[in-house]
């Protein structure tokens, strides 16, 4: 055996006698109880304590313990089901809020009359017909922005947005 292996033996087992030391030290035992001194079964059913300074020792110290005012603890509604099942996956994210779209474009193309720099569009919306200019508005609800070959802009203004109304070869006037 080398030297340092011998000392590193030595330093263990020290360390090993002073653990066991410690150990019976603080349970308070002074040596290992023999079976001579365990009280037999036959002379004594359980363990007698010692009273507490102050007080007189109980015959049964069950008879003192007033069961009435133990009571049952009450959790609060905050602390939930702690027995429940928990998922730990993060819940999924909410969908954005949608923009609102506008609703369908209802009104029919009738026709237009173009004079000089001003031109005049005819609509029908249900029963009712409109001419219409540029900038001008339907019913607070629709605004006439431009007028092309190929079809009429408006804004729908509640929600600012821009629709489309295709005239290209759909005038058909009964």
């Amino acid at each position: 055996m080398k030297p340092t292996e011998k000392a590193r033996r030595l330093w263990l087992a020290g360390a090993l006698l002073a653990t066991l030391l410690v150990a019976q030290w603080v349970s308070g035992e002074e040596g290992e109880a023999g079976p001579e001194t365990l009280p037999d079964s036959a002379e004594a059913p359980h363990f007698q304590k010692e009273a507490p300074a102050g007080r007189n020792a109980p015959e049964n110290e069950a008879a003192e313990l007033d069961l009435g005012r133990l009571e049952r603890r009450k959790f609060s509604a905050q602390a939930g089901d702690i027995f429940g099942q928990r998922s730990w996956v993060p819940p999924p994210r909410p969908e954005p809020p949608r923009r609102p779209s506008p609703p369908p474009m209802e009104f029919r193309y009738l026709g237009k009359v173009v004079e000089g720099n001003e031109t005049r569009v005819f609509l029908a919306l249900g029963e009712r017909n409109y001419i219409v200019r540029p900038g001008e508005s339907i019913n607070n609800q629709y605004r006439l922005d431009e007028v092309s070959d190929r079809g009429i802009t408006f804004t729908y203004l509640p929600l600012n947005a821009r629709q489309m109304l295709a005239t290209a070869g759909t005038a058909n006037i009964p």
